[in-house]
């Protein structure tokens, strides 16, 4: 039985259930990413993005070495970036993850609801392991009271902290702050929205698409 709110260790280690994969995207990091959302937070903000990512039941299940191949075949990207949902609560799949396209020369970026202190005070080895491959990590839970334009950053409360050098956090291609929204249209004429569209922008556009 999968929970609405937490995640009991169901799936094996080497397994993950996503919201959602992108293949190459200029609005969740520095340069041309890859974005992984996986299913499941047990943090579920007030004001969240992406309520729809909270529950834990199976959406999508995908193997870390087939999510991989899929990275890697995708040619021109500088990394892949974990958002959610919640990563570190399917840390041990996703740092697997991290640790193959990273030998392949990668970079990594971690969203997180989790503040970076919460993180590395945790004694958990599947925790450590996802921090040890990330190489930007945006960290601390969504506070709607602080919503802010910036690029990286949904509210002024989190931090964009650099934990290997890597990578930057700049502003992509010299945009500035809170003016990417990037809009994908796949085969099956499924939007993906990503960055940090205004909630009446989404709803307007949703209606739009209904023909309403």
């Amino acid at each position: 039985m999968v929970h609405q709110i937490n995640d009991p260790g169901c799936r094996r280690m080497s397994v993950l259930n996503l919201a959602g994969f992108l293949a190459r995207s200029d609005t969740n990091g520095p340069g041309t990413r890859a974005v992984i959302w996986v299913q499941g937070c047990p943090i579920r903000c007030r004001g969240c993005f992406n309520p729809a990512s909270w529950s834990f039941s199976p959406v999508t299940t995908v193997s870390s070495d087939e999510l991989v191949a899929r990275v890697l075949a995708t040619e021109g990207i500088d990394g892949v970036t974990f958002s959610g949902g919640e990563p570190f609560a399917q840390a041990g799949a996703l740092a697997c993850v991290g640790e193959q396209v990273r030998d392949a020369g990668l970079t990594i970026v971690t969203y997180t609801g989790y503040t970076c202190e919460q993180l590395t005070t945790r004694a958990d080895p599947a925790v450590n392991r996802l921090l040890a491959v990330t190489d930007l990590l945006i960290a601390g839970p969504y506070v709607e009271n602080m919503a802010c334009n910036d690029p990286y950053m949904g509210s002024a409360n989190q931090q964009v902290i650099p934990l290997t050098g890597r990578i930057l956090p700049e502003s992509p291609h010299g945009q500035i702050p809170g003016e990417l929204i990037e809009f994908s249209i796949a085969p099956d004429g499924i939007v993906t929205t990503t960055g940090f569209p205004r909630l009446p922008m989404v709803r307007q556009i949703a209606s739009r698409c209904r023909g309403v």
